[in-house]
């Protein structure tokens, strides 16, 4: 699928909805703030299409997260891993950013009737508070189309934003030692190469060893090989890398949204 310009405004088809892929994302969405309590089996119909049209519009969700999705779908099934014990999900979402991913994430890691606990992570204030704000306009979709029970805080799929170091929290308080999915979007090794491999050796060291996984993406082709090279070397296993087919061109040569996914487990 040749590439889309950026500023163009594309309709969001979601997983399921006619493109032969597995859980429909709004089914899993639905699942997700509803606490697990509604499907789309559960809903009218006509209640669904507004919700499609709702996320098609809303500027806190993008046809990039549906591509995104479907990547997820094919490295995890790749992978041939089942991340999580009794039915729990612990996911760090580090370097988030504004955390466009946030919904995305645990209704995707849920899906089956996980329980997921996310946490989101970025050094910087500004972009956590993005990332907290974005999560909760989309949450606000659900609660204003009255979808049963919407996910309050504490309930059992939580995400919760935190502007920090996470070598600083992980393994102390509430935030565990160690995590069955850790996620990367955009890793940018090319920044500064000691930050990254640092970062790298902590996740890789931090995934739960029987079962847990690394997803990472990339923009670029160059660094996305780097940081798997370099991954390797500190003990990391790719089960999974693919150039996404329907990744975004950005306004730098060579550089396009989520260009690149893989995933990765310990040796």
């Amino acid at each position: 699928m040749p590439n889309e310009p950026a500023n163009e405004k594309k309709l969001i088809i979601l997983p399921g909805e006619g493109t032969g892929a597995g859980t429909d994302l709004l089914d899993a969405l639905i699942h997700h703030f509803s606490d697990g309590e509604a499907t789309i089996s559960d809903l009218d119909p006509k209640l669904i299409k507004e919700l499609r049209e709702e996320l098609e519009r809303s500027p806190f969700f993008s046809q990039d997260m549906k591509n995104l999705w479907l990547m997820l779908e094919k490295a995890l099934t790749k992978t041939g891993r089942n991340p999580g014990i009794d039915d729990q999900i612990r996911l760090l979402n580090l370097a988030c950013g504004h955390c466009e991913e946030g919904s995305i994430l645990p209704a995707f890691f849920g899906k089956g009737g996980k329980r997921v606990r996310q946490f989101a992570m970025d050094l910087r204030d500004r972009e956590i508070d993005k990332a907290r704000r974005r999560y909760n306009m989309t949450e606000n979709l659900f609660r204003k189309a009255g979808i049963p029970r919407v996910r309050e805080k504490d309930e059992r799929n939580t995400v919760e934003f935190v502007a920090d170091d996470a070598t600083h929290l992980v393994g102390y308080g509430q935030v565990p030692a160690r995590f069955d999915v850790i996620f990367i979007r955009h890793q940018n090794l090319w920044h500064d190469r000691e930050v990254w491999k640092k970062i790298y050796e902590f996740v890789i060291n931090r995934l739960e060893p029987d079962n847990g996984v690394l997803f990472i993406t990339s923009y670029f082709d160059r660094e996305h090989i780097l940081a798997l090279e370099l991954l390797k070397t500190l003990g990391g296993n790719v089960l999974f890398t693919e150039q996404n087919p329907h990744t975004r061109e950005l306004d730098y040569p060579g550089k396009t949204v989520d260009r690149h996914v893989a995933a990765i487990v310990q040796s």
